[in-house]
């Protein structure tokens, strides 16, 4: 993993996967999308993990794909992005969604093109009060990558889907909020702060539930109501016998808080 690019730490089961390319927005590079692959396949495999916390280091969040790398090597562009979309697409995005524990996002200032498949990939997005999404695409003759076609029709509806990936339309913090894309707005010198508090408290949860909630979300879209309400039933029985529900009932009961293990 090259730390000029991402750097990953595991503290007390957060892992943060932070973007360290601020010099350049956190644009993403060759080297940027498997450093971020390597950081979220590490995380997959860790067993101690129970959330994520995404960052980035300088005053934005990431721009989207390095320009300047795909104009310097224009005559090798079909290449280099078959390269690197298919890396960001079959593997990064895919595992971050699907990764066992909460992600949290923390993003201030711009979020653009691809870089914003890291905030569709997580469970809470915290922005901060600077923040600006773009999807930027239509400016540069392109379609799109990172997600976006897909995660936006069923965040904010077709039409306003339309609006923000044919015009390229850019979205203040607070019209995000009130679209849906984002779970909350802070202050500036607050998003750390408030992002890792998340992370922290969704780390003490029930990391097993918390798993099978996001399979059942993301593959409600799948099913019909009557098969989905098996999906659920079924993720109720295997959860019966594990720790996690013993100790979150009981508690209840006793009007204490549970103490989770994960399990």
């Amino acid at each position: 993993m090259n730390e000029d690019r991402v750097r990953l730490t595991v503290v007390a089961g957060v892992a943060e996967i932070h973007l360290s390319r601020p010099a350049a927005g956190n644009a993403i590079d060759p080297e940027m999308v498997e450093s971020i692959d390597e950081a979220v396949r590490a995380v997959e495999a860790d067993d101690t993990v129970r959330s994520v916390l995404v960052t980035a280091a300088g005053p934005a969040f990431c721009v989207g794909g390095d320009l300047r790398f795909f104009r310097d090597r224009i005559d090798r562009l079909h290449e280099d992005l078959s390269s690197m979309i298919g890396t960001w697409h079959r593997s990064t995005l895919r595992r971050l969604s699907e990764l066992r524990v909460p992600v949290v996002a923390a993003a201030r200032g711009g979020i653009g093109g691809g870089g914003l498949g890291l905030l569709w990939g997580a469970d809470v997005v915290i922005v901060s009060d600077n923040a600006k999404l773009a999807t930027g695409f239509t400016r540069l003759g392109m379609t799109g990558d990172g997600g976006s076609t897909w995660h936006l029709p069923r965040l904010v509806g077709m039409r306003k889907a339309q609006q923000l990936a044919l015009r390229s339309t850019p979205v203040e913090a607070e019209e995000a909020l009130k679209l849906g894309l984002v779970s909350q707005v802070v202050s500036d010198d607050r998003l750390e702060e408030t992002a890792r508090a998340e992370a922290v408290e969704l780390a003490s949860g029930p990391t097993w539930a918390y798993g099978r909630i996001k399979d059942l979300l993301r593959e409600s879209g799948e099913r019909t109501y009557a098969d989905h309400l098996v999906a659920e039933l079924d993720a109720m029985l295997d959860g019966a016998e594990r720790s996690d529900i013993r100790e979150g009932v009981i508690a209840f009961v006793e009007r204490r808080r549970p103490e989770f293990d994960g399990r």
